[in-house]
């Protein structure tokens, strides 16, 4: 029988799974009790590509590399997980080979729950297997793109920031920061990556209806040497071909992304992605500012009402005077959420002082929808006025990269 205080243990690392996140708390002391520990020698291979898996793994500690091979003697390392991560998920989807081989890098201690244990207690109809069904088809999309991008990746390459901001919550920034990185996921799959700093609430994986199992915070340990594949590891793959990086699973884990963090993360994933759009949060903290000065190119969204105009315009003069952030390197998208407003847009580019560079207008019922079904407009709505313009918009982010990327000179790109 397991002792109380162990069981309290492994009750607490069910909760901080994220697909356990909505179980009952009956149905979590269950699993507790089914778990089982096991000890893990350096360098031994727990699970096995193409194997059909009849347990979920736990890391209680140490760490596991992730690997694919597609040819005899060819495999890449398309992740590193460590101490509160899981491996394994196939075996909750009967049937379903392994995608990935997963080896253990030192010494390490799992808790593994098995299949029929699993079902015992998530019954078919249960939201939570429904959720763990499409995560294992996230995590071997994810894997697939992540072997591809491996071959295709050279030293030379360099990747390009994008910070999507705005002084006002609710302005439509996190809907404009999604579909933007899926635009660009479809000209360039595979090459794109949200970074969700919306803190402290992310919703990116949300408004992308996706299932965030690993963050940024979860990873601010993690040495220089190991940061970009654990980084890669908690990367969620998009139908549209973008990839996914949520901040924080939880809102008190917001705390542990500091600015050294958000410098050191965007400098390992500039070696994997082209593109790195980065949806930031309304309050201008330390991280936020880190991401601003750094970023090539800024997309500030404003609405017309009086208040969004006034700090907005506080904020560009702040960008020129103080962040020494050229005009040039700002785009000013005007959002209209609603179908009327007594501001037009001379009235927007008279108050700040600079014109508009893209106009959204109100998109009808489509926005309202896409909130709460998790459908991207860009791939949803593709012919809609709002799609086309976002496309636009990511269409000349593309240019502007590949036309800075021919004549940039070797020394400014990002070192290995």
């Amino acid at each position: 029988m397991t002792e109380p205080a162990e069981l309290q243990k492994r009750l607490e690392l069910l909760q901080g799974i994220s697909i356990f996140f909505t179980l009952p708390d009956s149905d979590m002391r269950r699993l507790a009790r089914k778990l089982q520990p096991r000890h893990v020698a350096s360098g031994e291979e727990v699970v096995k590509q193409g194997d059909v898996a009849d347990r979920m793994h736990i890391i209680v500690s140490g760490r596991f590399e992730v690997s694919e091979t597609w040819a005899p003697h060819h495999s890449v390392t398309v992740a590193v997980l460590g101490p509160g991560d899981f491996f394994g998920l196939s075996a909750m989807k009967g049937g379903t080979p392994q995608a990935a081989s997963v080896t253990s890098i030192e010494q390490c201690e799992l808790l593994e729950l098995l299949t029929d244990d699993i079902d015992a207690v998530l019954t078919e109809d249960s939201p939570v297997r429904a959720e763990v069904e499409r995560l294992v088809e996230q995590r071997r999309d994810t894997i697939e793109h992540l072997v591809d991008r491996a071959h295709e990746i050279s030293t030379s390459h360099d990747g390009r920031i994008i910070a999507v901001y705005s002084v006002k919550g609710g302005a439509g920034k996190t809907t404009l920061a999604v579909n933007l990185a899926a635009a660009l996921g479809q000209r360039n799959r595979g090459e794109c990556l949200l970074l969700d700093l919306g803190l402290p609430y992310n919703n990116a994986a949300l408004t992308a209806n996706l299932v965030p199992t690993g963050s940024l915070a979860a990873n601010e340990r993690a040495s220089d040497a190991e940061l970009e594949e654990m980084l890669l590891s908690a990367c969620i793959h998009h139908p549209t071909g973008m990839m996914l990086l949520p901040g924080a699973l939880r809102i008190e884990h917001s705390e542990l992304i500091t600015p050294e963090l958000v410098q050191r993360s965007m400098t390992a994933l500039m070696r994997t992605f082209p593109y790195l759009v980065v949806d930031l949060g309304v309050a201008m903290s330390e991280a936020a500012l880190s991401v601003l000065e750094r970023a090539q190119r800024i997309i500030l969204l404003v609405t017309p009402e009086l208040s969004s105009l006034k700090d907005t315009k506080e904020l560009i003069e702040l960008f020129r005077t103080v962040l020494n952030i050229p005009d040039g390197s700002v785009t000013l998208v005007l959002n209209r959420p609603r179908a009327t407003s007594m501001v037009d847009r001379n009235d927007v580019e008279r108050s700040l002082g600079r014109s508009v560079d893209v106009e959204l207008e109100h998109d009808g019922y489509r926005c309202d929808r896409a909130a709460v079904t998790g459908e991207l407009l860009v791939a949803a709505f593709p012919a809609s006025p709002l799609a086309k313009k976002v496309k636009a918009l990511a269409m000349a982010l593309e240019t502007e990269h590949k036309a800075k990327a021919k004549t940039a000179p070797v020394a400014e790109k990002v070192a290995p």
